[in-house]
């Protein structure tokens, strides 16, 4: 049973590892023999994609050596640049997730930041709402501020901290509701390894200009699917927390004595949690 369990795992590993890593990496390094081919001056040049193909076949042909030797450097380039892209991607995540601006305060340039507090000031005036300053754009990033509403908003309805109890609500959630937030979770990963692989396709851009192209329509397409994607996870977190405090307090043994919490019974979670620190 156990052999049987390790083979599946193992299985889901190397299909996952050859469509997320190795099949757009293989993509890669034909974008990559195009532009050695063709270059800037016969980029759409066809005939001359044949006759460049139709020269590697005439190398190759009549020695398997060779073939196995240049096939297996081109599936290790792809290995190493589905890696490379991967983690590309997770600096982008950490860019878009930044809670503080990357230039010095003297510098630095807030006018993302304000003209994303002007819109949500203009927004609640013209419907006639004063604004709660806590939700007001405060980081450099969409992305960080949307995480950071939910500890703003999660602090200011039950008066204690979303990323000190998530952990143990997370625990306390059936499995079934897991699922939608790993999906959102995943689909915001995904997003950002998509970021990721603009940097190598910008990179062959500058030799050959359609590779220019493909990365330039992919980075929009990524942020576009990485701020719906977070977007998702931070509404199920937010929700995921409404509705299992009290199955958290009970767990803490702490008695909610109405049907909203107190701030001394709020504080005796945060103190239990804090282990009285």
């Amino acid at each position: 049973m156990m052999f049987g369990l390790l083979t599946e795992v193992g299985k889901r590993i190397a299909t996952r590892w050859f469509t997320e890593v190795l099949l757009p990496g293989l993509l890669l390094v034909g974008v990559v023999g195009c532009a050695a081919a063709l270059g800037h001056g016969q980029a759409l040049d066809s005939d001359a994609l044949v006759a460049a193909a139709e020269r590697t076949w005439a190398r190759l042909r009549g020695h398997p050596v060779r073939w196995v030797v240049e096939a297996s450097l081109a599936v290790a380039a792809a290995g190493l640049a589905g890696v490379a892209a991967r983690g590309t991607g997770r600096l982008v995540q950490r860019f878009w997730l930044r809670k503080r601006h990357l230039l010095p305060p003297s510098v630095q340039s807030r006018r993302g930041r304000w003209a994303r507090h002007h819109r949500a000031t203009a927004a609640a005036s013209r419907h006639g709402i004063e604004p709660v300053r806590a939700y007001l754009p405060q980081r450099p990033t969409w992305m960080s501020d949307r995480l950071r509403l939910v500890e703003a908003r999660v602090h200011g309805q039950y008066r204690f901290s979303a990323s000190l109890v998530w952990p143990r609500i997370w625990l306390l959630v059936p499995e079934e509701g897991h699922a939608p937030v790993r999906h959102a979770r995943a689909r915001f990963d995904e997003a950002c390894v998509l970021a990721g692989w603009t940097v190598p396709y910008l990179l062959v851009g500058l030799y050959w200009w359609p590779a220019l192209l493909i990365g330039s329509a992919t980075a929009p397409v990524a942020w576009r699917r990485a701020r719906l994607a977070l977007d998702e996870f931070a509404t199920l977190v937010e929700a995921t927390i409404d509705i299992h405090w009290r199955t958290l307090a009970t767990a803490l043994g702490v008695t909610i004595t109405g049907d909203a919490l107190t701030s001394g019974e709020a504080a005796l979670i945060e103190d239990r949690l804090h282990k009285g620190g």
